[in-house]
């Protein structure tokens, strides 16, 4: 809903009736489900033109004012309806009357296998991706969990059963099928580093305030800055408060979640692959108060916490806190305001702070907390930046490792020690090239590149999820030859096998980690040394901390700098200072051999001497020069449609009417133009951006133009992005 209705309140539920609880009332000739935001003696409305409340569906509010006020909050600043911001803080079994008991869940029949895969490959592609998962899963998963994750309709799950070849069963829910994370034998350390005693002492002496502030807790890899949260969590407790701490979904690891079991017991885990029963059981139980600390993604900063003492951001630079769909908010900025809105503390924790929060610490709107040394005395780790164009040219070949990486990964396998190696790109190869013409092959509804996925036999399109089998002949001049070129995890994986057959390698991607327990069990066999090299993409660049890692590659560290988007510097530095911090966190030595055709780039000089200030400061001069953020604000409007002529042309209307009318002082509109994904599904892709400078005035009256320009009727769609992190 784009804005708030009225209804009369009948006597009999008059007395009970509060903002923050269901409602069920007529609209649009059906019954839905309402949250009451408040509650008027009278209204100019006429009253027959009011309709009545039908009935009352809880006992007491689900949203205390608190949680009411942060969703206005969000409505006016990220430019989306009340109605909106409200269906992101409520499970989705409670935006209906009743609830679901029972989950769908999938599987293959017993004894299907490749012989029907072979058969449904030419003519039912659809079916054959979702068959070829059901058995690499060999067991049961949630139908609505694997055909989103496939961006499947139904449609191929019904074919499917009706061939005999899979088969629904519903399933009691069950609390215990969330994620893992038993309690960990992390001991409660007896004594803190200075730097740790001292950031606790601030943050308790905060808590005893009962004040809100904000800190930036920023600590270099292996720092203690979880133990730093545990103390302050603790604290809280203590004080019959209750906590909320937010990690990456990527971050979001069985072993992280034991830290917490094991010093807090009963905590409420909340992740994106859980069920709507499973997120409605679990959040019935912290509105009750049964857990009081919650631990999750970026939804879980709604978590309905009786009397919140203390928010956590982990990780708290990650993209992935952004929201891609409406309401497009960031889960960072969110706490921020939720703890000013609850009078709490929010801890904003990294090794390599977001530069908005930097300059907020800086300017006084924070306070700082450092942890300059790592936990167990040792140095950082040694970094080796191999220069990947010196190798080629040595080795007059294309190669993949460096001599560096294979020697550091020999010697430390001939030492009993683990490595890991970062590359984050899945699939064998990103780019089928033909050597006659120069054309590369991409996806029919798409502007991206075709991935070849070796061990399935196709290409597969990374944006859509479309694939199909390798064409024989350029499509484009139908010459033979086509060559792949580049590598991805899949490609690593084998050529590790290759030339270390005496390893045990393990990938962890998208494509491998099919199931909640792939990812446990694969975390579980490295821990105990059953894995000697795990392979991934970001799923291992942050929130894994095992002793035996002594070597870490990343084997094409510049992959995201040539990216059109300004923080491309930004996120290569912090990517490269992740990963880097998985070795050496206890007492052996760790070594990084970071791979690049980059390496003057500032921000892999600055990765590699670990030194966040210097890239900051450097970063933030050409930020400055630009007014991109931290130093101006930036609201990105994306129109898509199929027809290319009618999405440029909304888009022209709307830059032509947002320069008559809100255009001025401290505001510039800077396009329409190409998408750099300008095609996705079939649609072509414009978009436009607003640079908004702290001296513009106008900001109420370019929100209203704004969404009115984005409601306009029409078949484009439009999307309105407020401080976008993505500029594809």
């Amino acid at each position: 809903m784009r804005c708030q209705y009225t209804y009369a309140v009948p006597e009999h539920f008059a007395e009970n009736l509060a903002p923050g609880m269901r409602v069920a009332v007529p609209f649009a000739g059906r019954r839905s489900v309402g949250v009451v935001v408040g509650l008027t003696e009278g209204t100019d409305i006429p009253a027959k033109r009011i309709k009545s409340v039908s009935d009352v569906l809880d006992p007491a509010p689900l949203l205390a004012q608190e949680l009411l006020d942060l969703t206005e909050w969000m409505a006016a600043y990220y430019a989306c309806s009340w109605g909106e911001a409200l269906a992101a803080v409520l499970p989705a079994a409670l935006k209906r009357e009743g609830s679901r008991r029972t989950i769908a869940m999938l599987m293959a029949e017993e004894g299907v296998g490749p012989e029907q895969l072979v058969e449904l490959e030419e003519r039912h592609p659809k079916q054959h991706r979702l068959l070829r998962t059901l058995l690499e899963v060999d067991g049961m998963i949630e139908r609505k969990d694997i055909l989103r994750r496939l961006g499947l309709s139904d449609s191929p799950a019904k074919s499917l059963v009706k061939r005999g070849w899979a088969r629904v069963e519903n399933v009691e829910s069950a609390q215990d099928e969330l994620l893992g994370g038993d309690a960990s034998d992390r001991p409660r350390p007896d004594t803190l580093t200075p730097e740790q005693g001292e950031s606790v002492a601030a943050l308790e002496a905060q808590l005893d305030c009962g004040a809100y502030a904000t800190f930036l807790l920023k600590g270099v890899t292996g720092s203690g800055k979880t133990e730093v949260y545990l103390r302050a969590i603790e604290h809280a407790l203590a004080q019959g408060k209750g906590a909320i701490v937010l990690v990456p979904e990527i971050a979001l690891t069985p072993q992280t979640v034991g830290w917490f079991r094991a010093r807090f017991g009963d905590v409420a885990v909340l992740h994106s692959r859980m069920t709507d029963v499973q997120r409605l059981s679990m959040w019935r139980r912290v509105h009750a108060g049964e857990c009081r600390v919650v631990v999750g993604a970026r939804s879980a900063v709604f978590a309905p916490v009786p009397d919140l003492g203390v928010i956590v951001v982990d990780e708290e630079h990650e993209p992935s806190f952004k929201q891609g769909n409406v309401p497009r908010y960031h889960g960072r900025d969110v706490a921020v305001m939720r703890a000013r809105k609850a009078g709490a503390v929010c801890i904003l924790g990294s090794a390599t702070p977001s530069l908005e929060s930097w300059v907020n610490a800086d300017e006084g709107r924070y306070s700082l907390l450092e942890l300059s040394s790592r936990v167990h005395g040792g140095p950082m780790p040694h970094v080796q930046v191999v220069d990947m164009r010196a190798e080629m040219a040595e080795v007059k070949q294309s190669v993949v490792f460096s001599r560096a990486l294979i020697g550091r990964l020999k010697e430390a396998l001939a030492r009993g020690e683990q490595g890991i190696l970062f590359l984050n790109r899945r699939g064998y190869s990103p780019v089928l090239w033909c050597r006659a013409c120069g054309e590369t092959v991409t996806c029919d509804d798409c502007s991206s590149p075709m991935n070849l996925h070796k061990r399935h036999g196709r290409l597969v399109c990374h944006t859509c999820c479309g694939e199909s089998l390798p064409p024989g002949d350029c499509p484009s001049c139908t010459a033979p030859g086509l060559r792949f070129l580049g590598a991805g995890s899949e490609r690593v994986e084998a050529l590790l096998e290759e030339q270390l057959p005496e390893a045990r390698v393990r990938r962890m991607d998208s494509d491998t980690m099919l199931r909640r327990e792939d990812y446990e069990q694969t975390l579980a066999a490295f821990g105990k040394g059953e894995i000697d090299l795990l392979v991934g993409t970001q799923m291992i660049a942050k929130g894994l901390d095992f002793p035996r890692v002594t070597v870490v590659g990343i084997i094409s560290a510049d992959s995201a700098l040539h990216l059109p988007d300004f923080r491309a510097a930004e996120r290569t530095f912090q990517l490269v200072s992740q990963v880097a911090g998985r070795a050496g966190r206890a007492d052996l030595e760790g070594h990084i051999v970071i791979q690049t055709v980059a390496p003057q780039h500032h921000a892999i000089v600055q990765a590699a001497r670990h030194d966040f200030e210097t890239f900051a400061g450097l970063e933030m001069g050409h930020r400055k020069a630009l007014a991109y953020p931290p130093f101006g604000r930036l609201i990105r409007m994306v129109f898509e449609d199929e027809d290319e002529g009618r999405v440029k042309d909304r888009a022209q209307h709307c830059a032509e009417v947002l320069r008559a009318q809100v255009a001025g002082a401290g505001l510039q509109v800077l396009g329409p133009a190409p998408a750099p994904f300008s095609m996705v599904r079939g649609r072509h892709r414009v978009h436009l951006l607003m640079k908004v400078g702290e001296q513009y005035t106008e900001a109420d009256r370019l929100r209203a133009v704004m969404v009115q320009l984005a409601h306009e009727n029409g078949k484009t769609r439009v999307q309105l992005d407020v401080d976008p992190v993505g500029m594809l």
